[in-house]
């Protein structure tokens, strides 16, 4: 993960291209000038991979942490009120019934493709998740003694959630935090593959291995590059996932 982010970030500054720039040589294979080769309208691959790599990471980045904060907020209404529960609950119920690209068809047909549509569906795909898990591991909180020492102090029902019990479960969220950022690389790049996602010219790991596959056999590079990204940056959240789960099961 840390040599994904820092190339991505820094990369830019060591290449003459940028993403955007257009050549007259359109396919071209790898070489000196363009080291993973051009695209089908010669723009430099390698600028327009790491081009496409912030962009995944600014959409997890900023998708993910919204649905996370929304959606565990949303699981502890189970302790203030019962009503407001079985509502939340049912709105789970109707999200996580609906596949993600599914949802992210409704959101771009909504507001039109693009970035924004993407982090919607992201964020509304992951909202759920947050939220069960909280909502989860609240209700196991309840029966012991702290909070039933708190609630024999006198402590209102939302001190209680805010001040006691949160804190003991932020630990199980961000070790689901992590997992669902994989999650979220792997909705954005569905998307981008059916055309709903980020749209050209600019760049997204998803968008690229669309774009690519049709020219798989000239410059295979072009969709095989961004796939290995996104296997590096999956696999780099789920061991991050796991670093995290064994830290908490250590403490």
């Amino acid at each position: 993960m840390a040599f994904v982010i820092l190339v991505s970030v820094i990369g830019p500054f060591l290449l003459s291209y940028g993403p955007f720039e257009q050549g007259p040589n359109s396919l071209q294979q790898p070489g000196s000038d363009h080291l993973m080769g051009t695209d089908e309208v010669g723009r430099d691959l390698l600028a327009r991979v790491l081009a496409g790599t912030r962009v995944d990471l600014i959409i997890t980045l900023v998708a993910v942490p919204v649905a996370a904060v929304i959606g565990t907020l949303l699981g502890l209404v189970a302790v203030v009120s019962r009503v407001a529960d079985a509502v939340v609950q049912r709105m789970f119920d109707v999200l996580i019934g609906v596949p993600a690209v599914i949802l992210g068809i409704g959101v771009a047909i909504a507001i039109a493709p693009g970035m924004e549509s993407v982090m919607i569906a992201i964020a509304l795909v992951t909202m759920p998740i947050f939220g069960r898990q909280a909502r989860g591991a609240l209700l196991g909180q309840l029966s012991l003694d702290y909070v039933a020492a708190a609630e024999v102090l006198g402590y209102p029902r939302r001190r209680i959630m805010m001040r006691h019990i949160l804190p003991n479960i932020v630990d199980v969220i961000f070790v689901r935090f992590a997992v669902e950022m994989a999650h979220a690389i792997m909705i954005e790049g569905g998307l981008s593959v059916v055309g709903l996602g980020i749209q050209s010219p600019q760049p997204s790991l998803g968008s690229m291995i669309k774009d690519g596959s049709s020219y798989l056999f000239e410059t295979p590079l072009y969709a095989l590059a961004p796939i290995f990204v996104v296997l590096l940056l999956v696999v780099g959240y789920f061991m991050v996932s796991d670093a995290l789960n064994q830290a908490v099961l250590r403490t």
